[in-house]
């Protein structure tokens, strides 16, 4: 049974990547600084025997506190969330919840639009949606509805992604709010954190 914290965060941040993506998510979480005032979910394409000492890395970072996900999980304020498998974003009362899931759609694991596409179905929350360098369109059909629910979704750009795969298919659907290149990212979670 999961103590419940507060009520649910006052917004989210929402990060999928895959090729190329650990490195530029370590740059992300460095720039945070020690507090966060809201909450950062990052799904990245990778080896899972990998995924646990990615966190830990995280964790040395900085002082934002990175939880890698393996059970349901209700989410908060002031945390980074790294999936470990293919998760979904539910709404109970005014509580929001992580959990595994197996995976509707998709390949890659965990898969960036099943994250997306449940982020989709929430209500009177704000959600910023940033899909970063990688091979393939996972996230892209995720980000889309994301657009049409008017929440921000922004895009890597093709120069400073390692591959120009999810990002690129985002774009082409009409699925991003804003092209940036990764300085630019960072500089835009820093200032909604």
């Amino acid at each position: 049974m999961i103590n419940l914290i507060s009520s649910k965060p006052k917004q989210l941040i929402l990060i999928g990547a895959s090729t190329g993506g650990p490195g530029f998510i370590e740059k992300i979480i460095g720039s945070l600084g020690n507090t966060i005032d809201t909450a950062i979910i990052v799904a990245v394409h990778m080896n899972k025997l990998l995924l646990d000492s990615f966190a830990k890395r995280l964790n040395r970072i900085n002082d934002v506190a990175v939880e890698f996900m393996t059970q349901e999980t209700q989410i908060q304020n002031g945390k980074v969330y790294l999936l470990e498998e293919t998760s979904i974003l539910y709404q109970k009362n005014s509580f929001i919840f992580l959990d595994e899931q197996k995976p509707l759609t998709g390949y890659y694991h965990p898969t960036i639009d099943e994250l997306f596409l449940s982020a989709a179905q929430l209500s009177d929350i704000q959600i910023i949606a940033y899909l970063l360098t990688g091979i393939g369109a996972d996230g892209a059909k995720g980000m889309l509805a994301l657009k049409n629910k008017g929440h921000r979704t922004v895009a890597q750009d093709e120069k400073t992604s390692i591959v120009y795969g999810m990002p690129k298919r985002a774009f082409e659907m009409g699925a991003t709010t804003a092209v940036m290149s990764i300085e630019e990212i960072i500089k835009d979670i820093q200032a909604e954190i």
